[in-house]
């Protein structure tokens, strides 16, 4: 017998994503769920797979990854026929089950016995609901669910961000534990918060490329070269959060510090804005107004090149405008998975916090 999903519901917004766990009394034993990083199972009748429901799926989950050169999707993506689901393929990572009651086909039946009719009839409002650890621990899961195609196929389409963001977050979370679990080089973080009053978690592998006033360079050299850099200066003016500042700044700080080749110091590194257009994000980064930044890099003799993530963000109480990049070397290969792994690192980022005044 399929499992049924509501258990237990947490309904949080109209159109948010609901959450909804059970353990059946925390007496469940459950494997690992398996799967490579950023892969995503599909489970969706055969016949609204290939029509307009098909599309709002394929029009969300295969996005081409901003700041790439080398053409990549977001996501990889697995579909399954729902008769095919097996107990070999439930115990993936990421799962999306879509639903609708209007199908009558033995697929479509199958998807709607993984939740209850009711439920889609009576909370025509909600769309979309997620749940951890169905068949295996690590996992998790959203249904897309609809009276009808037509409106689930509306309400995919004006959501794709959600969903997007949802298994991103997700992935996110796991590489942000499995990366801590080995020795985590904390000697190189208490070093750059002892001296310059701001720090990062740096896990295993990585170590100090350079250490310049306002300006350290962590680096893990192997099959993907992967690199973080944090720097600092004094904060003048809200001119340097536009776009074209933002791309002065990242260059002004690379041609000083990033050369391409150590023994070379007229090499150097900028941002590439000829072959791939810079994607400019504004956002709260740990509490302060910041824009993040998607591109690609190349050395100034053309020799070499890759893909960077970076955050620009002014701590107003140290006075300090923060610039924070993660950017990776892997010539001819798909870069997603490392600058993931970059932009979990970036965010680990961390300023002294002052202790409070003493009340008299």
């Amino acid at each position: 017998m399929l499992r049924k999903v509501f258990q237990f519901v947490l309904l949080i917004t109209a159109f948010g994503i609901v959450s909804c766990e059970f353990d059946n009394n925390g007496e469940r034993l459950l494997v690992k769920a398996s799967g490579k990083p950023g892969e995503v199972l599909l489970i969706m009748d055969s016949v609204q797979w290939k029509g307009k429901l098909g599309e709002a799926m394929r029009a969300t989950l295969y996005q081409d990854l901003v700041g790439v050169s080398r053409p990549e999707k977001i996501f990889t993506v697995r579909y399954i026929e729902p008769t095919l689901f097996n107990s070999v393929l439930n115990k993936a990572r990421n799962l999306i089950f879509v639903a609708t009651l209007d199908s009558k086909t033995q697929g479509g039946l199958t998807v709607r016995n993984f939740m209850t009719q009711d439920y889609i009839q009576n909370n025509p409002d909600k769309f979309i609901i997620s749940q951890k650890n169905i068949y295996a621990s690590g996992q998790d899961a959203i249904y897309l669910f609809s009276a009808n195609e037509n409106d689930l196929t509306e309400k995919i389409l004006n959501n794709k961000q959600t969903i997007v963001n949802f298994f991103n977050q997700k992935e996110q979370e796991r590489l942000l534990q499995g990366l801590y679990k080995a020795k985590e080089q904390k000697a190189v973080s208490d070093f750059m918060m002892r001296d310059y009053d701001c720090s990062v978690r740096v896990p295993n592998g990585y170590q100090i490329a350079a250490n310049d006033p306002g300006f350290v360079w962590l680096r893990s050299v192997g099959e993907t070269d992967k690199n973080i850099f944090v720097s600092f200066r004094n904060y003048t003016s809200t001119e340097i959060f536009e776009n074209s500042n933002l791309i002065g700044l990242r260059d002004s700080i690379t041609r000083l510090n990033v050369f391409e080749d150590p023994e070379n110091d007229e090499s150097y590194t900028k941002v590439d804005t000829v072959n791939i257009q810079t994607e400019f994000t504004a956002l709260t980064f740990k509490g302060n107004y910041a824009k993040k930044i998607r591109g690609i890099w190349k050395a100034n003799n053309l020799t070499i090149g890759g893909s960077f993530i970076g955050y620009a963000f002014v701590d107003e109480a140290q006075g300090r405008l923060y610039y924070i990049d993660g950017f990776v070397i892997r010539p001819g290969k798909n870069k997603r998975e490392a600058l993931r792994e970059l932009d979990v690192i970036l965010n680990t980022f961390i300023t002294k916090q002052e202790p409070a005044a003493e009340k008299s």
